[in-house]
């Protein structure tokens, strides 16, 4: 099982580096973010190497974070593989919520994060059509 953090930021100069700045100071190492805004506010996603400690360290410094389930996918670095993902997760009819990607070694494998709103079922899904999925565990040692 994976989680990522969700925080709830000001659209403004400096809040990001708020954010960055206290995961530096305890050492935690960024995986992937995402950033999305509108108007006055947004949501930074982070996929950090020490979930638990990183949304401790976030929530000490009055970071409005939250922890979401995700699943975090291991796939080919080639064309097709995301479609390929998707007509499985389509055909069971699971939709995804957020999503996101980093390259794990390139040309070689490559990682999407996703939420889905049937976490339970796609996991399920894909654990038996062959997909490996990370846990916090392993995010940690890539």
């Amino acid at each position: 099982m994976a989680y990522h953090l969700s925080i709830f930021v000001e659209n403004r100069p400096g809040k990001l580096e708020k954010i960055t700045k206290v995961l530096a100071d305890n050492g935690i190492n960024i995986r992937a973010i995402s950033v999305a805004s509108a108007g006055e506010f947004g949501v930074v996603k982070l996929l950090v190497n020490e979930g638990d400690r990183a949304f401790a360290a976030l929530r000490e410094q009055n970071i409005t974070v939250s922890k979401r389930r995700i699943l975090v996918i291991l796939l080919p670095d080639s064309p097709g593989a995301m479609y390929d993902l998707l007509v499985v997760l389509s055909e069971k009819n699971i939709n995804l919520e957020d999503c996101y990607g980093f390259v794990v070694e390139r040309k070689k494998q490559a990682a999407v994060v996703i939420e889905a709103e049937k976490y339970p079922l796609a996991e399920g899904v894909l654990k038996e059509k062959g997909y490996k999925l990370l846990s916090d565990q392993e995010l940690a040692a890539i």
